[in-house]
């Protein structure tokens, strides 16, 4: 059986990955006709577990859920999933796989066959959480608590375990990058990567 291709993103929080691996799936697609499947390493946060990551606030005493540490992820259950995603001979020609510490987590970067890191200034990201954040998509609304949680948590967690984990990066991509000038050489990396696997 052919083995899939499989595409790692790592970066900091609001770097860019969902935006450019969703539209990256959708190119794989259409410009090259491959299956593929995008996975996102959020979607496996164990926020609420019983083996959840914590921190206590230095601003306020909380304990709260640390999303911005490696054990926040159930790595056991998303690389489950992706062995039975990789096991059917239905199985998808890519996948991708994105979040904070794909490039971190050792069991994760192994499977990888192309490792990719986005990159993005930190005041740049800060802006992009603050405003993303702002709409709720993360059950916080309030600036001040956001701008607290990136200070005390999203911050401390960029400096010890994402931004060292780009020295594992086959590829470095800037999050505020031109997708129209990036795109055809992304499609180029992967098609011939692809001509080998998938003739």
């Amino acid at each position: 059986m052919t083995k899939p291709l499989i595409i790692g993103f790592a970066g900091g929080s609001a770097a860019g990955k969902s935006t450019l691996t969703a539209a990256f799936a959708e190119a794989l697609r259409t410009d090259l006709g491959r299956q593929t499947t995008l996975i996102a390493a959020d979607r496996y946060m164990q926020r609420g577990s019983p083996n959840a990551p914590t921190f206590v606030s230095p601003s306020s005493g909380e304990v709260l859920f640390n999303a911005n540490h490696p054990d926040s992820v159930d790595w056991n259950r998303l690389l489950t999933d992706l062995d039975a995603l990789i096991d059917p001979p239905d199985c998808p020609e890519v996948i991708i796989i994105e979040g904070l510490m794909v490039l971190y987590q050792q069991r994760m970067r192994e499977r990888l066959d192309i490792r990719c890191f986005i990159e993005l200034d930190a005041d740049e990201r800060a802006l992009r959480r603050l405003l993303r954040d702002m709409t709720g998509v993360r059950g916080m609304t309030d600036p001040a608590q956001i701008a607290t949680y990136y200070r005390e948590c999203a911050r401390v967690g960029h400096m010890l375990y994402v931004e060292p984990s780009r020295v594992h990066a086959d590829l470095i991509i800037r999050g505020d990058v031109d997708w129209v000038r990036l795109r055809p050489m992304l499609l180029a990396i992967v098609a011939d990567r692809l001509a080998a696997q998938w003739p």
